[in-house]
């Protein structure tokens, strides 16, 4: 596995377990967003390490300002990362990847917190 792939599923991992975090502290101790500043600076840090890597991977050269565009902007970041560096074609398929990166955390996180929901009543 491309350490480039370890980075999107230690990503995940993070949802994962924040999700859980999160859901314990809402419905067993009514605190919310406990972890929402430390896996914000998380994410963004992981992002910019997965641009980097990314390049590095498919011998990209002059990343610019990417790499901080994918932290601070994600949204905005990943696609005109694709786009810019890769062309239209590889820029769809790293888009369509992202988007469905995106699906899977939500459908994770909103199963993890129906999951806790449950167990706190």
């Amino acid at each position: 596995m491309k350490a480039s792939n370890k980075i999107i599923l230690l990503i995940i991992t993070s949802f994962v377990l924040v999700a859980f975090i999160d859901g314990y502290f809402l419905y067993f101790k009514e605190q919310e967003s406990v972890t929402f500043l430390p896996h914000s600076l998380f994410i963004a840090f992981c992002l910019f390490a997965w641009c980097k890597q990314h390049a590095r991977e498919n011998a990209v050269e002059k990343l610019k300002y990417f790499p901080l565009m994918c932290a601070l902007f994600s949204f905005i970041g990943v696609p005109a990362y694709g786009y810019a560096k890769f062309g239209f074609k590889a820029g769809n398929k790293i888009l369509a990847v992202f988007v469905g990166y995106i699906a899977l955390t939500v459908l994770l996180i909103g199963s993890i917190d129906f999951f806790v929901k449950r167990m706190a009543m």
